[in-house]
């Protein structure tokens, strides 16, 4: 399609460190693993790691973590991260069990910080106004599209006549 864009996903910046990749997936691994025993102890649900969202967003988050903090930056970022993947689907399963998915599990960040947010969004506004929500925001998103969209046709005429 014309002025279409690439979408990219986090292995685009694995170039930039190949170390720390692999040092983010280990670390990640382990805080994992450290959180599987430690959500054990607590009596919650326990998550066993998975190999690839540690592998993915903890090396990720290491060659993030590398380019500001170096190699303390790579390994503590990514174990933190490791920790974190486990213990928001943690926080998640509540809500949903009550849409009908009981006991699913998702380990990306992105996923349990949206369901968690729109959760407590439906519980201040009930199913109805969460929809209204949701559809409000997508109506933002379509309206913010076009009007960019124009704007930068308008631009682009301007400069050709120029």
């Amino acid at each position: 399609m014309p002025n279409s864009r690439p979408a990219l996903d986090c292995p685009i910046v694995f170039a930039y460190a190949p170390n720390a990749v692999l040092i983010g997936f280990i670390s990640s691994f382990i805080g994992g693993l450290i959180s599987m025993f430690a959500l054990g102890a607590l009596g919650l649900v326990i998550i066993i790691p998975g190999v690839v969202p540690h592998f993915f967003l903890g090396a990720t988050s290491a060659v993030f973590g590398n380019s500001t903090g170096g190699r303390r930056g790579a390994i503590l970022g990514s174990f933190v991260n490791g920790i974190i993947i486990s213990f928001l689907p943690v926080a998640l399963l509540p809500v949903l069990g009550k849409v009908g998915v009981a006991n699913t599990t998702f380990s990306d960040t992105d996923f349990s910080l949206s369901g968690l947010f729109i959760a407590k969004v439906q519980e201040f506004v009930g199913g109805v106004g969460l929809t209204a929500v949701l559809v409000g925001i997508l109506a933002i998103m379509i309206i913010w599209t076009v009007a960019t969209k124009n704007k930068k046709v308008v631009q682009s005429t301007q400069a050709k006549v120029h």
